[in-house]
């Protein structure tokens, strides 16, 4: 799978796709670890399209990443990092498992890069070498290329599987380095669009990512909520004409400015709300990722208890927007207070009265 010279570097980062890709690999992990006979739900990984090259009889089947190089090139750096730890703790077959899926069988390889199953573009090729390459035990630190993402990804993997697979002790590690490496192996799941040689490649890019309606942050929340709703066996027609339906009105979905972009209202108090409960300050673009995070770890709730919760701050939310467009007198000092905020376009205090006023408290 070659990445070409065109495409972007690696740019994927901890906070917005390393970790939460641990957290989801880690959670199928432990139920399977946890047994008890309930099924495991594999983890989507998305969709990458590819083009197939020309190449001789014998050769490596070769083909060309037109869309998905990130999460191809995080993904091999995660299932290395698997091996490394497999390695050290001597759980060898799992070692030799996961070697297949990111080296390819010596005798097709006619250069030295042949040997990876991922060749990342040019500017970030000589860092991929270099840690995939590397023999265990060595230290990131002493690495050449110790700055780049790629092997800061490579890092950060390692940490988190040894972490993980050494929690409960010496004796439990080999069941666990299994487990993670089935995971990462089975339950790793991805579309995969293979292109014939003389198909357009740019034009299905173009229409894969440039037309059509964006998601936005509250799209994808509703389509998480509910999927783990449908999930449990809950009544999701019931639950959500009376806890999101209200979401999908003229009134939250109206594009509002926050500084210099319009985001849907119902994104923005999502936003907001989270920012309130996390005590963490991040963008409307980084709302999805922040919010599956919380729910699948932090909060304490259940689904629908969480739904709720959102549906009654968004009472809050709503009447505060309400007041700082209103021409009325004011009823009360908040309404004051908020029809100042809206003339100063301060969007931070918008989160501050949720957390003041939050009917959790």
């Amino acid at each position: 799978l070659l990445v070409p010279l065109f495409q972007r570097p690696y740019v994927w980062n901890e906070a917005d796709q390393w970790e939460p890709l641990w957290l989801d690999l880690q959670r199928v992990a432990q139920r399977m670890l946890d047994g008890g006979g309930a099924p495991v739900t594999p983890h989507f990984l998305g969709a990458v399209v590819v083009q197939g090259q020309t190449t001789q009889i014998g050769d490596l089947v070769a083909n060309i990443v037109i869309d998905g190089q990130q999460r191809l090139t995080t993904l091999q750096l995660l299932l290395d990092a698997i091996h490394l730890v497999a390695e050290k703790v001597g759980a060898t077959n799992a070692a030799k498992r996961l070697l297949s899926l990111t080296r390819n069988d010596e005798s097709f390889c006619s250069h030295p890069e042949d040997m990876f199953k991922v060749w990342p573009t040019n500017h970030d090729r000589a860092a991929f070498n270099e840690v995939m390459a590397a023999v265990s035990p060595f230290s990131y630190d002493h690495l050449q290329h110790r700055n780049s993402r790629i092997i800061q990804a490579h890092a950060f993997f390692a940490d988190a599987v040894e972490t993980f697979v050494r929690e409960r002790g010496e004796d439990d590690c080999t069941e666990r380095v299994n487990a993670l490496e089935r995971a990462a192996r089975d339950f790793l799941q991805i579309v995969v669009i293979q292109l014939d040689g003389e198909e357009n490649a740019q034009e299905i890019f173009e229409t894969l990512n440039g037309r059509g309606s964006i998601l936005t942050a509250a799209d994808l929340i509703k389509n998480f909520i509910f999927q783990r709703l449908l999930e449990e066996g809950a009544d999701v027609e019931k639950i959500y004409q009376s806890q999101w339906q209200e979401f999908e009105s003229s009134f939250w979905e109206q594009q509002v400015w926050s500084g210099s972009l319009q985001h849907q209202l119902s994104s923005l108090f999502l936003n907001h709300w989270l920012n309130a409960h996390t005590e963490d300050d991040f963008s409307v673009r980084e709302v999805f990722t922040r919010f599956k995070r919380f729910a699948l770890h932090d909060v304490k709730d259940s689904m629908i208890g969480l739904l709720g919760q959102i549906r009654r701050a968004s009472s809050v939310y709503r009447q505060f927007i309400e007041a700082s467009t209103s021409k009325l007198p004011s009823e009360t000092r908040l309404d004051d207070f908020a029809y100042r905020i809206g003339v100063l376009e301060a969007d931070v205090m918008r989160v501050v009265v949720l957390w003041l006023r939050d009917p959790e408290r």
